[in-house]
């Protein structure tokens, strides 16, 4: 069973349930056409309340009946799951839902240590997917609360320094990619949106199939054309299977001065397991150090 892994909250899924709809803090898996599974989160800041998030979600379904259930009146295999969530520290309160024939069940969760909270409700077609629902819920896990931050999604994986934000994403047939913004401070995070401001943009992208893309160019001519990279005057270093620059791109005595030289990083390489060009990009006014950028390299890859 895969483990899916976006933006700080993961879950291990079947073989057969692919994303059908992605957001920053929402996830909607399907199976076929049919919606099996929804996730959504969010950081509570102070007291988290469970009535309230119920309330939420009921009005949000006003054609469905949702309401807390005791745990004493789930399915056996869901209390197991539930159990072992709890044993790992994480608060939990069940539900169910009815509607127009259909039926659910899900589970808020908080955890105190993080602030993460989280819905997650399965759609039940029949009694079988209880237990697949509740395999699923007990794989749940809040990955916000370390130094680096995972992520696992349609087939790639890497590790971001947990200072990070999520920015843009896009995953499109050929081209995917993922951009985080670091702020130049704390403060500045707090205020500004991901990608304002002074800070360190760290993006990775997937293109494939390789093999077709650099039928007629090399690498560093492809790279130079379609990404546009390296930036400024910043010279290329050819390794065992790509390219790698590193350096400041404008910079200038009023610049440095008011600590607004542009610093970039970049490595390119091609894969020969899924025929893929693969690449980690900085950019900012923050320079991004040597040894983490390598190790967010060494982290990125194909699963």
């Amino acid at each position: 069973m895969p483990e899916i892994i976006w933006n700080g909250v993961g879950l291990v899924v079947p073989d057969h349930w692919e994303p059908a709809g992605l957001e920053r803090d929402s996830l909607l898996l399907e199976s076929g056409a049919r919606p099996v599974c929804e996730l959504k989160w969010n950081v509570v800041r102070g007291s988290f309340s469970f009535e309230k998030h119920l309330k939420r979600l009921a009005k949000g379904h006003k054609d469905a009946d949702v309401h807390g259930v005791e745990l004493a009146d789930t399915p056996e295999v869901w209390v197991e799951a539930v159990k072992r969530l709890t044993r790992s520290g994480l608060r939990l309160r069940s539900f169910i839902w009815r509607s127009d024939g259909h039926r659910g069940i899900g589970a808020a969760l908080h955890n105190p240590g993080t602030g993460l909270a989280a819905l997650v409700q399965f759609f039940i077609v029949e009694e079988a997917d209880e237990s697949v629902a509740a395999e699923v819920l007990a794989s749940f896990r809040d990955h916000s609360g370390g130094k680096t931050v995972p992520w696992t999604l349609f087939g790639l994986a890497a590790r971001v320094p947990a200072e990070f934000r999520l920015e843009t994403f896009s995953f499109k047939p050929g081209r995917y990619t993922v951009s985080y913004w670091r702020a130049r401070s704390a403060r500045q995070d707090n205020r500004l949106p991901a990608g304002k401001g002074p800070g360190t943009r760290l993006t990775f992208e997937r293109f494939v199939p390789a093999s077709v893309l650099l039928k007629e160019s090399d690498l560093e001519t492809w790279v130079g054309d379609v990404l546009n990279e390296p930036p400024g005057s910043l010279s290329v270093t050819t390794t065992d299977n790509g390219l790698a620059w590193a350096g400041v791109v404008r910079t200038s005595l009023l610049r440095k001065l008011l600590r607004r030289e542009n610093h970039a990083r970049g490595r390119v390489w091609t894969t020969e397991r899924g025929n893929a060009i693969l690449s980690v990009t900085t950019d900012g006014t923050v320079p991004m150090p040597e040894e983490i950028f390598k190790t967010i390299v060494r982290s990125y890859t194909l699963v």
